[in-house]
């Protein structure tokens, strides 16, 4: 038994009846069977949960009862898409087969790309000036000439979903910068190598910038959605409470005690150490190898959270020298990583530095886990909110916070029919590159049933970086 206080949700033993209970008799969360809890005489759990808890159970149970039907379906979306890319067009395909020359792709080589990679192919940057020129932390950023940022790291973030030779292939050719590595990472509570990172840095000697970027959701991964939705937390004494299944994926030790479960120093099988501490030691060396180098920490969906909740844990073990060295976090469809408490810590610890977030329309992912008397998950940074393509605003917290509130839905509906339609016209006036792909159509029809779903797409916030006016404190950044 550990000694923090923690709420761990245990799906393995949440059945259908459990929910049902929850929505009809409404018990105490610590009477709950599925339940383990560890709470101080401060702490309450003695409230009685409301709908949202018990639809944020609906939804994980549903996704761990679908979890390997999901992976081959996702598999039987991804092969045709890779056969036909891989082999340069429909026409082309048949030609092949005619002649016996089918390129067959395969999973983990550049002729294999995820359905969100299939979603938005692009992966040049174009040569703009920046709309982050407000932010003054980086103004001492000497970046390749010309490369916006904000545009760079969602380009890094969508890249993040692909393999490693996709990964290097981007960073080398496309972008013409130098690539570090790539890591799976272990999380001890999945048993998988279930979190990805990599990091390059702009120039091969005496960069100015080290990019790292964690893997977003997994669109094929259940229990990817089910951390998404979950509402564990671990108390991290100080700091506040913090979203556990995130601090799993980065590789906490023990879910029970933060101390014991963050050891400063990893000793464990080396073939299974988690993403903070092999990613701790590249940075220890990059840092001297690159003594003018800034750190940012990126990602999109639960990437995004990753990189929220990387510089906590530099913090806790007093890793000053990378601390001084982060310039900051900025990252795009980011969940709820922490209480009020957590993230007041964090933007008392980033307030030197930036903390940016960026959220597209009614991104449904950027408004879990739910923020409500129960739950009471906070975001923390500003956040740069795109209402459409071409208009942006920074503000405090995006409406409709909890997603279900019934009076936003049918502007979330107008939105999503607005952008579908917008979307097959964007060629005509911004040029070929804005052309959408089959799997971006089908990826934007979701959203006609759960409305705010495509709107977490890659796409859409590249093409809200590219095309976007930004206003913040009365000045348009364009």
């Amino acid at each position: 038994m550990g000694s923090s206080d923690y709420m761990i949700i245990r799906h393995e033993k949440m059945g259908w009846l459990d929910i049902l209970n929850l929505l009809i008799f409404r018990p105490r969360l610590s009477d709950c069977k599925f339940v383990d809890a560890c709470l101080s005489h401060d702490t309450k759990l003695s409230d009685t949960p409301g709908y949202l808890v018990a639809i944020s159970l609906l939804i994980q149970k549903l996704f761990l009862l679908i979890e390997y039907p999901l992976r081959l379906f996702g598999f039987a979306i991804e092969f045709p898409f890779n056969l036909v890319t891989a082999n340069g067009g429909v026409l082309s395909l048949i030609v092949k087969f005619l002649t016996g020359s089918v390129v067959v792709p395969e999973e983990g080589t550049l002729n294999w790309w995820t359905f969100l990679g299939h979603t938005d192919p692009r992966l040049h940057l174009t040569k703009s000036s920046s709309p982050v020129s407000y932010l003054p932390q980086l103004g001492a950023l000497n970046t390749v000439e010309g490369v916006n940022l904000l545009e760079l790291l969602l380009m890094a973030s969508k890249s993040a979903y692909e393999n490693e030779e996709y990964v290097n292939n981007a960073v080398t050719n496309y972008w013409k910068m130098n690539f570090v590595g790539f890591y799976n990472c272990w999380n001890k509570y999945t048993e998988t190598y279930g979190t990805q990172v990599y990091i390059f840095t702009d120039t091969a000697e005496d960069a100015s910038l080290i990019v790292v970027t964690f893997r977003g959701t997994g669109f094929w991964v259940a229990r990817d959605y089910v951390t998404d939705f979950d509402f564990s937390w671990l108390s991290m004494g100080s700091m506040g409470r913090a979203h556990v299944g995130f601090m799993k994926a980065l590789g906490l030790q023990d879910e029970t005690d933060y101390i014991n479960g963050w050891p400063k120093y990893y000793t464990g099988d080396p073939d299974k150490a988690g993403a903070y501490y092999i990613v701790r030691e590249q940075l220890r060396t990059l840092i001297q190898d690159h003594p003018n180098a800034k750190i940012i920490f990126t990602g999109h969906s639960m990437g995004a959270s990753l990189s929220a909740i990387y510089p906590a844990i530099l913090s806790l073990h007093e890793e000053t020298d990378m601390l001084n060295r982060m310039a900051g976090v900025i990252n795009s469809g980011r969940e709820r990583t922490g209480d009020d408490t957590f993230a007041s810590y964090m933007d008392a610890l980033l307030k030197a530095k930036f903390s940016k977030r960026q959220c597209y329309r009614y991104d449904l992912v950027a408004r879990i886990p739910f923020d409500d008397p129960i739950v009471r998950y906070k975001h923390f940074g500003e956040c740069i909110y795109y209402k459409n393509w071409y208009e942006g605003e920074v503000i405090t917290e995006e409406p409709n916070k909890n997603y279900f509130d019934s009076r936003f839905f049918p502007d979330m509906y107008y939105n999503q029919y607005k952008d579908f339609i917008n979307s097959l016209f964007l060629p005509k006036t911004q040029g070929i590159d804005y052309k959408e792909t089959l799997a971006s159509l089908i990826y934007r029809s979701l959203g006609f049933f759960i409305p705010g779903m495509a709107s977490h797409g890659p796409r859409d916030y590249l093409n809200a970086i590219r095309l976007g006016k930004v206003t913040i404190y009365d000045k348009e950044i364009v």
